[in-house]
């Protein structure tokens, strides 16, 4: 491998240049080593084809150097080694600047397809273990359900954890740790009855305690977590007895069953691995090997991969396939087809780890994908944040502000898939030139990772008069009150099968932007989304008021599109839980011989 690195070396210093005239001491110097080695490593180049060296002989005399072999099919291959070896990191950083190669990414997308998918290994006895080998895009910072913010990590603790309720892929609510539950006639007390005989994967007992210990542990913390709202109504856990739980909550919430469906709400363990008991606080909070009740354990984690293996007596049944290997990939794939003027859609590799499903890539060839939608969609928003005092105050500035954006969508529609639009009503077809005599200046808040969708969006604002300054900041700030000191903020929302309860959670934030008025109309319909029974009511109050912030020009939907993930018929048992997660404990490959 040090031969490729030392020829992208050469490439970089000496440039394009097809002839270079120079000494043996001067590319001693490049290489930084001696005048022998340097002879060895020009006589492999050259043996290779890499190279073609003229040497001229005598002290001070220039010799001629050809580079005859492009240097991404050298980064290429020196990134297919390193992937090879796992050592994913340190490749990315040797070839980033051929990273927009088109050869590169081929040679990238082969490497995945043969590296991911279904295998057979072999354990430390020779016994054979059903793997299915995981890329993401994603980097897995918490596997803790306390401190997980991105999607790809909520995937991986969906196999990792229980809750004491869970969905099923129509959304019903099932049980889960809890074979049943009751509630009270006026719905703020309510009693779940735990199962016996489950267990945590470090072996120790799953009771009322452990359950007792996750949600006063939700409760006590100071970080902004979602379901903020529903979590905040819960007055006490009480353990009544080993395998009886009793919740009493402030006033009714009837989102409160579906938010214990959730994977804030998943039960962790009282009782950590002892080598985590005298960890420092900030290495027991990042969890590096985290202790659920799932149908998946795991058994290694670092800045590359992920294992989870098969939890052989999980109390719903143990997984079909024997061990996950997740890798995560840190490189991205270039977006194409990109214009400055369309405002920005989901950026893919951030919010969407994207799954494919590979049965044997070596036995696939003209196989067709099938590809199917999980029933998720990642919505890009954008808000007003009238809270704070400035030209948004304005309802008609804030009108031609979502006029500029139709505008700019509708010119979008000629270079990008339909469901990357958000279609509006009544959309202008032209613009006239901004009827404002000076740049209006906006403030727009998002995260780091949205920083490209920001640009994209401001360079559109910019045609209409509107001037933005893009502050970015770390999850956790966005969280917090750093995000109300802009005019605009932007994020996005995951939309699953508990349709009810993000919406909820959305409308809840976004009422954190509102002045009054505004603010106090949408908390009151808040609250009686809380306490109606009904779910036809429920759904009506969520719909009045994401009408309202739409017509009052304080909410702009920027994006929406469908999680996918693609397959081939090879693979079995593919199913989605309530999240748009791909159900790894339903996944099965046939044998090759049949």
């Amino acid at each position: 491998m040090k031969l490729h690195q030392q020829y992208l070396l050469l490439h970089s210093q000496l440039g394009e240049t097809s002839e270079h005239t120079i000494t043996l001491a001067d590319l001693a110097v490049i290489l930084d080593c001696t005048h022998r080695n340097t002879l060895t490593i020009v006589k492999k180049m050259a043996s290779l084809g890499w190279i073609h060296w003229h040497a001229r002989r005598g002290r001070g005399r220039r010799s001629t150097l050809s580079l005859l072999a492009p240097a991404d099919q050298i980064a290429a291959e020196y990134m297919m080694q390193a992937m090879n070896r796992l050592e994913l990191q340190e490749a990315a950083d040797q070839v980033r600047d051929f990273s927009s190669s088109i050869s590169m990414q081929h040679v990238l997308n082969q490497w995945l397809l043969g590296y991911s998918g279904h295998h057979t290994e072999a354990g430390t006895n020779n016994e054979p273990i059903d793997t299915f080998r995981l890329p993401i895009r994603q980097q897995l910072h918490a596997l803790d359900p306390l401190y997980i913010n991105l999607l790809a990590e909520s995937f991986v603790t969906s196999h990792v954890y229980d809750g004491l309720v869970q969905r099923d892929e129509r959304g019903k609510i099932l049980p889960c740790l809890a074979h049943t539950w009751d509630v009270s006639d006026d719905r703020r007390t309510w009693i779940f009855h735990l199962r016996k005989g489950v267990y945590f994967h470090n072996g120790s007992p799953f009771t009322a305690p452990d359950v007792v210990y996750s949600f006063e542990r939700l409760l006590s913390t100071e970080r902004r977590t979602l379901y903020r709202e529903i979590m905040n109504q819960i007055h006490s856990v009480e353990a009544l007895n080993p395998l009886t739980v009793r919740f009493c909550l402030k006033q009714p919430q009837e989102l409160f069953l579906s938010f214990l469906t959730t994977s804030r709400a998943v039960i962790v363990t009282r009782n950590p691995d002892t080598d985590q008991i005298n960890m420092p606080t900030e290495k027991i909070q990042s969890m590096l090997k985290p202790v659920g009740t799932g149908p998946f354990k795991v058994t290694a984690w670092d800045n590359h991969l992920c294992r989870l293996e098969a939890y052989t007596t999980y109390f719903q049944g143990r997984s079909l396939i024997d061990r996950v290997d997740i890798l995560q990939i840190p490189w991205g794939t270039p977006l194409e087809g990109l214009d400055p003027n369309q405002v920005p859609g989901p950026t893919e590799h951030v919010e969407s780890p994207f799954f494919h499903l590979v049965h044997n890539p070596a036995k696939n060839a003209g196989t067709s994908w099938t590809q199917t939608s999980s029933g998720v969609t990642v919505t890009k928003l954008l808000t007003c944040n009238t809270q704070k005092t400035g030209p948004l105050n304005d309802p008609a500035i804030r009108a031609y502000l979502q006029q500029s954006i139709d505008l700019a969508q509708q010119k979008g529609t000629q270079n990008r898939p339909q469901h990357h639009e958000y279609k509006y009503e009544n959309s202008p077809t032209s613009q006239e030139s901004p009827p404002y005599a000076e740049p209006i200046a906006l403030h727009l808040a998002t995260i780091s990772q949205y920083r490209p969708d920001a640009e994209r969006l401001a360079l559109v604002l910019e045609k209409s008069g509107f001037h933005c300054t893009i502050h970015t900041g770390n999850m956790e700030q966005f969280k917090g009150d750093w995000r109300l000191e802009s005019d605009l903020i932007l994020f996005s929302l995951i939309q699953d099968r508990d349709v009810e309860l993000r919406r909820y959670d959305l409308f809840s934030t976004l009422s954190e932007h509102l002045e009054s008025p505004s603010q106090e109309w949408v908390q009151h319909r808040l609250q009686s989304v809380a306490t109606s029974p009904h779910t036809s009511e429920r759904e009506q109050a969520l719909f009045d008021i994401e009408e309202i912030l739409i017509r009052e020009h304080l909410m702009f939907i920027l994006s929406q599109k469908p999680v996918e993930t693609a397959y081939l018929p090879s693979v079995r048992g593919m199913s989605f839980n309530s999240q748009g997660w791909v159900n790894l404990r339903h996944i099965w490959f046939p044998s090759d011989k049949l």
